[in-house]
């Protein structure tokens, strides 16, 4: 078997996990749906936190009930091994769009900011190799990675923050969308469908961070962690931009840092850049070895490297194909598709969840 699980521990684990939720946070699709009434994203993240950390604890507390090594093998037990099977295949579609996702905004940043006149396909191919390496190279060198460049890319992040500080005003703020009753409420179902990735893919991992419990401490942690520096950043973007300038922006903190210090913008936006792109990389790498992982354990493949290719080939393209001129449309069904798919990646583990507390907790062997 070649399945490239390997072993990390809790630094690894927690780093690799806190940035997929913050950069699952952070690259949102759909810009235009979130201040469609105003600027209330700020006020329905911290709702998107509370649903994932109570998922997540439901899902993993019912895989330590049934001894489950990963989530592939809890599906079978749960729900029989034939549509357990059938089960984890929406799961591996969410991955693979969510993987492709922060790298179509970085796609999209660098047509608009850096490089208005290169062909889409010439920079969609850089991001191949990364990708396909990363998650050829399996778990372990993904939870090294993580941890090696976890100060460096949390100052990629936090820089435009600080940076855009003289430009915060309170009055962008509002209006607070408030007058529809379950914006907010709703603002914060929607978010699952961007922050669920990085804790699916831990649950499909749970081997590789020596078992359930371990993962459940970590996802915990990288929850809270990246959770909270989600719900700093989108008040610093809400303190910057009125909500109708925020529909149509494609990276909100590379313009913070543009119009706040452009001396040092000019100097650092290169760097900052290249730390962003290594972030949504990294995060994208996770999922896609994950959505192989998973694909193995319910087929029963033993080599991951194949899968993984073929993943990674399928979020590329459809990177490039949603960053073309002519695929206004193709972005809009991509935004509905991520908003949504996640509905299906959800019910079979929340499902199972529910069979597995009406059965006997299984004793350990």
């Amino acid at each position: 078997m070649n399945l490239r699980e390997g072993r990390i521990g809790r630094q690894e684990a927690t780093s690799l996990t806190a940035f997929g939720v913050a950069v699952s946070g952070l690259f949102y699709p759909n810009a235009a749906s979130l201040y469609a009434h105003g600027n209330a994203n700020y006020l329905a993240a911290p709702v998107t936190l509370a649903l994932l950390m109570l998922l997540f604890t439901l899902v993993i507390k019912a895989m330590a009930r049934r001894r489950a090594p990963h989530l592939g093998a809890f599906l079978c037990d749960a729900l029989g091994g034939g549509l357990g099977r059938v089960a984890a295949l929406p799961v591996v579609a969410y991955l693979v769009v969510a993987a492709a996702v922060p790298l179509i905004q970085f796609q999209l940043a660098m047509d608009r900011y850096v490089l208005p006149n290169s062909p889409v396909l010439n920079v969609c191919l850089y991001f191949l190799p990364p990708l396909l390496g990363l998650s050829f190279a399996g778990l372990e060198t993904l939870g090294r990675t993580a941890r090696l460049c976890l100060w460096p890319l949390a100052v990629a992040l936090a820089l435009p923050l600080i940076l855009a500080i003289p430009s915060y005003r309170v009055n962008a703020l509002f209006p607070l969308a408030l007058e529809e009753p379950l914006f907010i409420a709703r603002g914060g179902v929607m978010g699952l469908s961007r922050m669920l990735a990085p804790l699916l893919s831990l649950l499909i991992c749970t081997r590789g961070v020596f078992g359930v419990q371990n993962a459940c401490r970590y996802g915990r942690i990288a929850i809270v962690a990246g959770g909270l520096f989600v719900c700093v950043a989108q008040l610093c973007v809400g303190l910057t931009y009125c909500y109708l300038d925020l529909r149509d922006m494609v990276f909100p903190f590379y313009r913070m840092v543009m119009t706040s210090y452009p001396g040092v913008y000019l100097r650092m936006d290169k760097l900052l850049l290249f730390f962003w792109l290594v972030t949504g990389a990294l995060c994208g790498a996770f999922y896609l070895y994950a959505a192989a992982l998973l694909y193995c354990h319910a087929t029963g493949v033993h080599d991951v490297r194949p899968a993984a290719l073929s993943l990674s080939a399928c979020a590329v393209t459809l990177t490039a194909l949603a960053s073309l001129d002519t695929a206004s449309w193709l972005r809009n069904v991509a935004a509905v598709i991520v908003e949504y798919l996640y509905l299906p990646a959800l019910l079979p583990p929340v499902l199972a969840s529910l069979v597995a507390f009406c059965r006997k907790e299984r004793r350990k062997a």
